[in-house]
């Protein structure tokens, strides 16, 4: 663990009033700490030789559906001759490197698209450079989504995102409400309960009928409440594709679910414990898309397709991608193609494990071939 990590967070506990910090602190710091923080050390972090995969290291065939869902997005542009792919939290660049090389195959013209990375890591805006160096299309990196020009229209796209976002953790403790805090005693860290930091977590749990039972835990992500409202100030006209691991409040927050979501990743072995190597492993838990939706509309954003990942994968055309083929070799370009579709629509993995939600801001109720007749209505 980050020893450094460590004397930061044990000194903020020491100096809190009660010598306790909520979670969701506690994950902030170990993810994006300005210098120790997961997130923000050198280091690789996503692929084989990382701590997990997402799916655009399965090929290159998720960002080029990706792409063709582009094209068709961008027709709800016109007559604007301009419009922007924004990305945010790109990680090493693969993402947008395949959208961007599906785009250009497409005849999509360099004076047409910005290409845009909404980037804190020092370490992965350095990977992204390197990698996207000669792009077809002018690019702009930006800390944050609002530092980017506005008034054009544009699609943002996150992959993985939210679910990296600091989250508080409630429970159920004698009937009543309670956070987890995290505190510090003989060297190492423990958790605590204590009154809710803030007003905004008993609302969540009334307004999505949250009905934890006695000694159930749960995560509020109320970041991504904050990104769906800088999403609808920022964007006047487009599209927000996000896709993640998650579900409905029921399936996040459901009986099934005692201890939450909350896990921890390293080296592509998942563990629960979050305090045992601060600033050096992903914690991570599952979005809640009910919620989601809820907090975009409330920012102007129309929730147009809500599915999973490969049934979204399907609807966009992905199977047009496999081929027959007699070569016997498991390892020849073909086979490893048809292998990738599988892999990223079948159920029981990233087929059903991810999510897909598709907002719109703009006039109209626009409709996408991945989208089913009842979705469009």
């Amino acid at each position: 663990m980050s020893e450094e990590l460590v004397r930061i967070i044990s000194d903020e506990i020491a100096s809190s009033p009660d010598r306790a910090i909520p979670f969701r602190r506690y994950m902030e710091l170990c993810l994006y700490h300005p210098r120790w923080g997961y997130y923000r050390r050198e280091g690789t972090k996503i692929g084989k030789e990382g701590d997990f995969y997402t799916s655009s290291h399965v090929g290159d065939l998720f960002g080029r559906v990706m792409s063709d869902v582009l094209e068709e997005m961008r027709r709800f542009f016109l007559p604007h001759p301009h419009w922007m792919l924004v990305e945010v939290g790109a990680g090493d660049g693969r993402l947008m490197e395949q959208m961007i090389k599906g785009l250009k195959e497409k005849g999509i013209g360099r004076d047409e698209l910005m290409c845009c990375l909404v980037e804190t890591s020092p370490y992965h805006r350095r990977l992204q450079e390197r990698r996207l160096e000669g792009a077809p299309y002018p690019l702009r990196w930006a800390d944050r989504l609002s530092d980017l020009p506005g008034g054009m229209p544009a699609v943002v796209v996150s992959n993985e995102l939210l679910d990296a976002f600091p989250v508080h953790r409630i429970e159920r403790r004698k009937g009543a409400l309670r956070e987890i805090y995290v505190t510090r005693r003989d060297g190492r860290f423990f958790e605590t309960d204590g009154p809710l930091s803030t007003g905004a977590l008993e609302d969540y749990v009334h307004r999505f009928g949250l009905r934890l039972e006695e000694g159930q835990q749960a995560e509020v992500n109320l970041d991504a409440r904050d990104w769906m409202r800088e999403l609808g100030q920022w964007l006047e006209k487009g599209f927000v594709i996000t896709v993640d691991y998650g579900g409905e409040t029921a399936e996040v927050a459901g009986p099934g679910r005692p201890r939450g979501t909350l896990r921890c990743f390293s080296r592509h072995r998942v563990h629960g414990n979050p305090y045992r190597a601060p600033g050096e492993e992903d914690l991570t838990s599952d979005v809640n898309f009910e919620a989601l939706r809820a907090w975009g509309e409330e920012a102007g954003l129309k929730p147009l397709l809500y599915t999973t990942q490969g049934d979204w994968l399907v609807r966009s055309g992905i199977l047009d991608y496999l081929e027959d083929h007699q070569n016997p070799d498991p390892f020849s370009e073909v086979a490893r193609r048809n292998r990738a579709v599988r892999q990223l629509i079948l159920p029981g993995g990233m087929g059903d494990v991810f999510k897909v939600l598709i907002q719109w801001k703009g006039e109209g109720h626009p409709t996408l071939r991945g989208m089913n007749k009842n979705e469009a209505g």
